[in-house]
């Protein structure tokens, strides 16, 4: 071997041991309150307020939220689902409605980082 490739393999080798984690059990933990998105579109209350209350979307939009704050966020739980809250459309759309969940209490989670 040539003293480039030699060279080479001392450089990755020195540095592949300086990118360490703190163990996998130490966590942070915050908590966040926010409302989600509205639903799209405008439908009647009943199919507006169940959209906005549909499992999927809540866990979703939780995650969202969580993830706002930055790279590594995850959402750990979420503690309130808060509660229905529906706007009426204008224009062609008066008398449907827009909702969403206000004041949806979650816990995010990271791991700890440095040394």
């Amino acid at each position: 071997m040539n003293f480039k490739t030699i060279a080479f393999m001392l450089v990755l080798s020195f540095f592949s041991g300086t990118a360490m984690a703190l163990n996998d059990d130490e966590w942070v933990y915050k908590e966040k309150q926010e409302n989600l998105k509205s639903t799209p579109g405008c439908e009647t209350k009943e199919i507006a307020g169940a959209q906005a209350q549909s499992s999927y979307r809540v866990k979703k939009y939780a995650q969202m939220i969580c993830q706002y704050d930055g790279y590594g966020w995850t959402l750990a739980e979420i503690k309130d689902p808060g509660t229905l809250a529906c706007d009426e459309c204008g224009g062609d759309d008066k008398g449907k409605y827009s909702c969403y969940l206000s004041n949806v209490k979650v816990e995010c989670k990271t791991i700890k980082r440095g040394f």
